[in-house]
């Protein structure tokens, strides 16, 4: 198995080149009088389709969103609850399937 700082040294290497193409690459675009020009009326479409959708847009949609999003946060505090308990956690819907937590480890720079 490799350890763990050589394969994160790589994966900084790997997000390096990434960065360099992705500047180059947005330099040719930036460059380029018909590209730029579609960009700018892609933005005026997208305002325009904007406005239409948000003048039909029912304002239950919004509520429902907010709800969802405060119970999935609610049963992602539960479950976390639960198995810092060490008891198992899973979910079953309406047909009989049942749903197991995923967790995720990430890392983040410290300041």
């Amino acid at each position: 198995m490799q350890d763990i700082q050589e394969l994160f040294k790589k994966l900084q290497d790997f997000k390096k080149d990434q960065r360099d193409v992705r500047k180059e690459f947005k330099y040719s675009l930036e460059n380029d009088g018909k590209y730029m020009e579609l960009v700018e009326e892609l933005k005026t479409l997208r305002e325009k389709k904007k406005q239409i959708e948000d003048s039909y847009r029912p304002v239950k949609l919004d509520e429902l969103r907010d709800e969802i999003n405060d119970l999935n946060e609610m049963i992602s505090d539960i479950a976390m609850s639960t198995l810092m308990e060490g008891k198992s956690v899973y979910l079953k819907d309406e047909y009989e399937i049942e749903y197991e937590p995923v967790y995720k480890v990430s890392f983040k720079k410290i300041k």
